[in-house]
């Protein structure tokens, strides 16, 4: 019954492929076809995972397995046609990446599933060059059967030691800066490149770098064009495609190199319902965590332009199989991460932390329109609690906690949460242990340098990058967005140990909470502003930190071997505390994070003394160099009326 269910499926399947996907109109004579199966940000979502609907309903996308599934489904079909390809960021983002140096698990899958090429993205690079060089080497010690990887831009060192061991993985690997495939007669250059905004995203992996992706490209499509004589050229981008054109990196791209005929854009999440043509180049995107499958059918004629024959993204769904040999090794990757990773906290994969009767705030609504959300208040604040729990009777307060918004990956939904829930809402980087999860740091700062972080929410983050929105505890603060830049934030109060809120002194020193790359990030504040904001950090008597390993919270600092107070297990320690209201034995959520509380907010006004109350040196100096300006325009204008005016007499 099974069996005859599955034959079912799989000739519906089939049906749904030859009516979407097999139109051959404007197909001309010599042509042949070529289909690109395509993901991005897969970010290591091997397990369905529940998703938000637009009416509020929960439903279950992607996974591996049924991922696997589909493309194995693809390929009976068109046979020797297909190209299987990824645009990076395949890895980081849930509990299975934290076995991420010890069994590349994310890669060997791929290669099971049957990925010709990928790419790296910025968030690839997270476990650092060493790292990163390991998961390679561990990679190719467990498994033959792998993608092959491209790299075009990536800039080793001359004499650095430092990412010795990662050019000497991608020797053995081995990571090229192109790969040619034949499909079906048809010759295929494929290279990757790390786009600007994503290169921007991984200064930790110095002395790595990343050239320009523009040049970069043009020198691969010269070698493909030129020397390897390929007839289609695909770029596999992690840079981004952006509603706003001219913030669109591979919109440009492909009007910087027009000989790439196709472009796979990642790293925004972006979702194409039909691809974007610029000149002659195509431009696709299918979104994250393998809810989709793009499939792009192109026809190509000798000496003539690709076409586009079909393009369409399949939704991996609960009703499509799982690919059982893929389904096994999930299930084994799983009992490895509860082994190695969670056991030392006394946590399961699926043990259940607390539960919600709302739905929080949805990471897309946030960056379509950011905000401060209840999740922040709620995860800013258990990095307070959990700090207090974490230092004990030793304990120094903290006045103030806060998040970057890019820093978030996931949100909450009604019903039970587990530990791989909370995990996979603050998952990213890795600590000096070694150990996945960024971990927490206290340290100091004054008053003017803790106004000088919340200008990134008021200055920063609205011009140069939306995950740098903030979210924040302890502290409350008002902004005029029509302010000079830099002294947009007009009120501030810092709440005591009393739990009253006070205005801020300027000369006081301040405790302040954050995970590991917001602290370290702070340096890219003081370049993006060009030193226009400053902020230091500090010890409790004020002297300034050259070393942040020192602001490390640790959760048991008096053993032999202390743990990092990782920023996920805060979360989770603060949601155990939770009341359990409905009495089931499971702490629930708080009403009060279901909406913000109100701790910062726009206030604009174009009323000059609200423009220029209060103004620091930014604000003053703009207006002494205004009036310098147009008195100088002043005296420019009488200047040439008393020019002017003897000739006007004499003329008449």
């Amino acid at each position: 019954m099974k069996l005859a269910k599955k034959i079912m499926l799989l000739t519906f399947s089939l049906l749904l492929i030859i009516i979407a996907g097999g139109d051959s109109d404007g197909q001309e004579r010599g042509s042949r076809e070529l289909v690109i199966l395509f993901t991005h940000d897969l970010h290591s979502y091997l397990l369905p995972h529940k998703v938000l609907t637009q009416d509020g309903q929960q439903v279950q996308q992607g996974g591996y397995a049924k991922l696997a599934y589909v493309i194995k489904e693809q390929r009976t079909y068109q046979q020797n046609k297909t190209l299987r390809v990824d645009a990076g960021d395949f890895s980081m983002g849930t509990l299975f990446h934290t076995s991420f140096l010890k069994e590349a698990s994310e890669l060997r899958l791929m290669g099971k599933m049957g990925y010709d090429v990928a790419t790296f993205g910025n968030h690839d690079f997270d476990f650092h060059a060493e790292g990163l060089a390991k998961m390679l080497q561990t990679a190719r010690s467990k498994s033959q059967q792998l993608p092959a990887l491209v790299a075009s831009n990536i800039i080793f060192s001359r004499n650095d030691p430092g990412d010795a061991a990662l050019k000497q993985a991608f020797k053995d690997y081995p990571v090229k800066d192109y790969m040619v495939f034949e499909r079906n007669g048809i010759r295929i250059g494929v290279f990757g490149i790390m786009g600007k905004d994503a290169g921007d995203d991984t200064t930790f992996i110095q002395p790595v770098k990343f050239g320009d992706p523009i040049r970069a490209s043009k020198k691969m499509v010269d070698v493909l064009k030129d020397k390897e004589k390929v007839d289609v050229v695909i770029c596999l981008s992690p840079s981004d495609t952006s509603p706003v054109k001219n913030k669109s990196e591979d919109q440009e791209l492909a009007r910087k190199v027009p000989q790439i005929d196709v472009i796979i854009s990642g790293h925004t999440y972006t979702i194409l319902p039909k691809p974007i043509k610029v000149g002659r180049t195509i431009i696709v995107s299918s979104g994250c965590y393998g809810e989709y499958l793009g499939i792009l059918k192109v026809f190509y004629t000798k000496g003539k332009d690709i076409k586009v024959a079909s393009y369409a993204l399949r939704n991996i769904t609960t009703g499509i199989p799982d690919d059982r040999i893929v389904s096994e090794e999930v299930a084994d990757y799983k009992d490895i991460v509860s082994r190695d990773f969670l056991s030392p906290y006394r946590l399961s994969f699926d043990q259940v932390i607390a539960e919600s009767d709302f739905n929080m705030d949805s990471l897309a609504s946030a960056y379509a329109n950011p905000r401060e959300m209840g999740l922040g208040n709620m995860i800013t604040d258990a990095y307070r609690y959990a700090v207090q729990k974490a230092e004990g009777n030793n304990y120094e307060y903290v006045h103030v906690a806060v998040e970057p918004l890019g820093l978030i990956r996931d949100s909450f939904q009604k019903g039970k949460i587990t530990t791989a829930d909370v995990f996979q809402v603050l998952s990213l980087g890795i600590g000096r242990d070694g150990v996945a999860g960024y971990p927490l740091l206290a340290f100091y700062v004054n008053g003017k340098e803790l106004k000088d972080i919340l200008e990134v929410e008021a200055s920063v983050a609205p011009f140069k990058k939306e995950d740098a929105h903030l979210q924040v505890s302890g502290v409350k603060f008002a902004f005029n967005p029509h302010r000079i830049l830099f002294d947009r934030v007009t009120q501030v109060s810092v709440q005591d140990e009393k739990g009253e809120y006070k205005t801020l002194d300027f000369k006081k020193l301040y405790r302040v909470c954050s995970n590991l790359y917001a602290a370290e990030m702070i340096n890219y504040v003081s370049k993006v502003t060009y030193g226009l904001l400053s902020v230091k950090p500090k010890d409790k008597k004020g002297r300034a930190l050259p070393d942040l390993n020192k602001a490390i919270i640790y959760t048991d600092k008096g053993s032999s071997k202390p743990q990092e107070l990782k920023e996920w297990i805060a979360l989770t320690q603060y949601m155990r505390s939770f009341t359990d209201t409905n009495r089931n034995g499971i702490p629930n959520i708080p009403g009060k994070y279901r909406a913000p509380e109100g701790r910062y907010q726009a206030e604009p006004s174009t009323d000059l003394k609200k423009i220029l109350a209060n103004g620091n040196f930014i604000t003053y100096g703009a207006l002494i160099i205004g009036i310098v300006f147009l008195c100088a325009l002043i005296f420019l204008i009488v200047l040439v009326i008393k020019k002017v005016r003897p000739l006007l007499v004499k003329v008449k």
